[in-house]
């Protein structure tokens, strides 16, 4: 199907204006906002102390140009949800290569061939899309993006679930439907090579595509991320998009183009050029491959091993306030605690929730209400006292969380003491007896043979 074609783009005005303003704009989107994903563009924006700048430059807009009347709040390292200042790096990379298109083709002008960028620039794609994909492939294979279903999920009615948490336990319920979505986004792994690039791009788009209708359906927080790669695959599959339909949708032989790499004069540098590419293919695909392997499985093994004695549902027999014993119908009382999982909370009255972070090295909680009221908090303390601080200490003293010591009274009683605001708080709460494996969602695997529906 493939053939090498030794053809040179016909390199007009508004192709020339296009390929440099993705170059910018992408090589931006890389450095300055996944820098997270990959060896290259952690050393640039690490060792290059980016980090303060830009967020001055993101908040300097969002505050002046565009009237933003909240706090803006930052991303955490490897985080692609769609914050606010997310949506303003956007901006201000779409600035920067516009104007850095206009700058740049006024000084190169005279240039009529732009075969060597275009190379450069989907080797930058390409490595790029086919790197990430593949970070997200080992979490499905090690299934540490959609964890196991824990008590407070199985425990949780399916009316109180948001649109995202149902989606996480769908997924978090089946191993093999894990290691398959792994299998379909490392595909992308194709894109590093350019006899496989057009394939990959294919297999690639079908990956993202689902993904992207997921989000959107699902409300998932990270709905433009997914977006990003879907476009920059799509610009590797451009030159041959015509022929794709015809092969699909015609009779006719259409061979695809395969891009050419540049030949260096000196054999040496053509010989490093391919040493190189193979090294960091083998650095970032076997390297994290392997630090998967022995990080996630012996993470979560240490983590589940700590968390073993406390694992479970606690119901809630007593509950004090300032020495005020609480009845069962106060809506201030807590009813159940479940511990065991990601997602450990605590149920109060009429099912509402508080989240915990839980440390079992300190026999410490750390209960807050509201997710983004806390994350809005956080981004005041770091602009406030700068982004190395801890912040835990600083939103317990502002009532934003609330600490408890827990420890065990027997194996079955849970005694917590602590404060909320500026009350005492006594909990003393009984582990009910249970386990995961009880549950009919757990008891059921699939079945071969099924002489009647199993809705119930």
């Amino acid at each position: 199907m493939e053939n090498q074609i030794a053809q040179k783009p016909d390199w007009s005005l508004y192709k020339k204006i296009a390929l440099r303003f993705a170059f910018i704009f992408f090589a931006l989107y890389i450095v300055l906002y996944d820098w997270y994903s990959n060896f290259f563009s952690i050393m640039i924006y690490y060792y290059g102390q980016l980090e303060k700048p830009l967020a001055s430059v993101v908040f300097w807009v969002g505050y002046n140009i565009f009237q933003i009347p909240y706090v803006i709040t930052t991303p955490s390292p490897g985080s692609h949800a769609d914050y606010t200042y997310v949506y303003l790096l956007y901006f201000i990379f779409a600035v920067v290569a516009v104007v850095g298109t206009i700058v740049w083709s006024l000084l190169d002008r005279k240039r009529t061939n732009l075969d060597k960028l275009y190379y450069w620039f989907t080797v930058m794609l390409r490595y790029y899309v086919a790197i990430v994909m593949f970070i997200f492939a080992l979490e499905k294979f090690f299934k540490t993006q959609f964890g196991d279903l824990g008590f407070h999920r199985l425990t949780q009615p399916l009316g109180d679930m948001s649109p995202m948490s149902l989606a996480w336990a769908f997924f978090g319920y089946s191993q093999p439907y894990n290691v398959f979505m792994g299998i379909a986004e490392a595909t992308a792994l194709l894109l590093l090579f350019r006899r496989t690039m057009n394939l990959g791009a294919v297999l690639t788009l079908a990956a993202l595509a689902n993904v992207i209708v997921i989000n959107l359906a699902y409300d998932i927080h990270a709905k433009f991320y997914p977006v990003g790669f879907f476009v920059m695959t799509l610009i590797l599959l451009l030159p041959n998009i015509e022929k794709l339909i015809k092969f699909f949708l015609t009779d006719q032989v259409t061979p695809l183009r395969v891009i050419q790499a540049p030949v260096f004069k000196k054999r040496w540098m053509n010989i490093s050029k391919t040493v190189f590419k193979y090294l960091v293919i083998a650095f970032h695909c076997g390297f994290l491959g392997i630090w998967s392997y022995f990080y996630y499985g012996g993470y979560i093994n240490e983590r589940n091993q700590a968390k073993a004695e406390f694992v479970g549902i606690y119901d809630v027999e007593t509950f004090v306030v300032n020495e005020d014993t609480l009845s069962n119908e106060s809506p201030l009382r807590w009813r159940e605690i479940a511990l065991g999982d990601i997602a450990e909370r605590v149920r109060l009255k009429g099912d509402s929730i508080a989240f915990i972070d839980l440390s079992v090295a300190k026999k410490e909680m750390l209960l807050y209400g509201n997710g983004l009221e806390l994350r809005r908090r956080e981004q005041e303390i770091h602009n406030e006292l700068g982004y190395e601080i801890n912040t835990d200490s600083i939103l317990v003293a502002r009532n934003i969380k609330s600490k408890f010591h827990f420890e065990k009274t027997d194996p079955t009683t849970m005694v917590l003491k602590g404060k909320v605001e500026n009350d005492s708080v006594f909990v003393r709460a009984k582990r009910r007896s249970i386990e995961i494996k009880d549950f009919r969602l757990m008891r059921r695997k699939p079945q071969l043979v099924t002489e009647a529906e199993y809705f119930y």
